[in-house]
């Protein structure tokens, strides 16, 4: 049912990949996923480091659920299937292995902030 929602919105804008509308718009989409990317690693790594001045049983609570209420994911958004499909041929740019190592590494306090 996703995959025609895809398509749909092509022929919605009847211009696919090479409109410039589209192509800004997935650029922008682009960059504020990157800040998003940013911003989860920014609050991973304090969350850690806030874990580390709590009593024990507190920290090792809030270090197990480092990772909860983050955000939401757009996972079923037609508009956000549209630009993983048209930037990234389907893949999602949350979930790239680039992204999870940095994701693991400020787990364990080993990402660069300005902490």
């Amino acid at each position: 049912m996703a995959d025609n929602t895809i398509y749909d919105l092509l022929d919605e804008v009847n211009c696919a990949d090479s409109c410039e509308a589209v192509t800004a718009l997935c650029e922008l989409i682009d960059e504020l996923l990157k800040d998003i990317q940013h911003l989860e690693l920014e609050c991973i790594s304090t969350r850690y480091l806030l874990s580390r001045y709590m009593d024990e049983d507190q920290g090792s609570l809030l270090r197990s659920d480092i990772l909860e209420n983050l955000g939401r994911r757009r996972y079923d958004s037609p508009a956000y299937q549209l630009f993983k499909e048209l930037l990234y041929d389907g893949g999602d740019p949350m979930e790239f292995r680039d992204h999870l190592v940095k994701v693991q590494k400020a787990c364990k306090g080993e990402w660069p902030c300005w902490h």
